[in-house]
């Protein structure tokens, strides 16, 4: 199970692959809202140099 403790162990790759397979509800603004903050730090990390 996925916890915030577990999400402060996990990988960039492992955050990356986590980060994609998010899908919000279409009914839940608040899930919405943090998927396309998600989302867009996503492309913030693609441009950043690794």
């Amino acid at each position: 199970m996925l916890n915030p403790v577990a999400v402060q162990y996990m990988s960039r790759s492992e955050i990356e692959r986590l980060m994609y397979s998010l899908k919000a509800d279409s009914d839940n603004t608040q899930a919405q809202l943090f998927e396309a903050l998600v989302r867009r730090l996503l492309e913030i990390m693609e441009q950043a140099p690794s």
